[in-house]
């Protein structure tokens, strides 16, 4: 991959910004993930972005923004609804390689990608479940989550399977452009938003940690 020194650098600046200081592995673990992201972008619509500097801000980047956002505990169990090409699980899970990682992705093809992506990181403790969430909370039996993220889904859609799906104890992370000041839904409050902004001036995200709701 051309200027692969300039992307590791840029990749190792960008997320000190949110105060992850990355290893050589996990480094080479992210350009790897890149790499085969542009390469299997030309047979399947994984990203319209195909600009590397700009897939490391808008994907890699922004997916961290949770992991500065919220203190993932050790060996949660993290569930990623409509994980689409990985976002925003498999960085969170380099980053933070004990989470238990399941990514929810009905696209046959996207998930072909994530079986091969997960291989090829050696990625352990990851699973991928080609279907919806209302499928995935449909079955049992299942393990309750700690943290739940959703990226690429509207929120009003899945609030009931993910509240389903949530340990009491349990949070969901909600990736937008706004801050969220009110519940989205009955099943959930609002405990924090965190601002940040994407390097070259790529725009603004809000990470907002919703905590699940006490049952009526």
């Amino acid at each position: 991959m051309e200027h692969e020194r300039a992307l590791r650098e840029f990749l190792v600046t960008s997320t000190k910004g949110l105060g992850i200081s990355l290893t050589e592995q996990q480094s080479g673990q992210f350009l790897v993930y890149l790499s085969q992201l542009l390469v299997w972008n030309k047979t399947i619509n994984l990203t319209r972005i195909t600009d590397p500097f700009e897939i490391i801000t808008k994907h890699f980047v922004d997916s961290l923004t949770a992991w500065s956002a919220y203190k993932f505990p050790s060996h949660s169990l993290v569930i990623d609804v409509g994980s689409g090409a990985g976002f925003p699980g498999l960085p969170l899970k380099i980053v933070q390689s004990d989470l238990r990682l399941i990514l929810i992705e009905p696209s046959q093809k996207k998930c072909s990608f994530l079986h091969s992506i997960v291989g090829g990181l050696k990625l352990e403790q990851v699973s991928i479940y080609p279907g919806e969430l209302k499928q995935y909370a449909a079955q049992e039996p299942y393990d309750l989550a700690d943290v739940i993220l959703l990226r690429a889904l509207r929120f009003e859609e899945i609030a009931e399977p993910a509240a389903s799906i949530l340990k009491p104890t349990g949070h969901l992370l909600l990736f937008r452009t706004e801050r969220v000041n009110e519940g989205p839904s009955q099943a959930f409050r609002v405990e924090s938003n965190h601002d940040f902004v994407l390097p070259m001036n790529h725009g603004s995200r809000v990470v907002t940690v919703l905590a699940k709701a006490p049952s009526v």
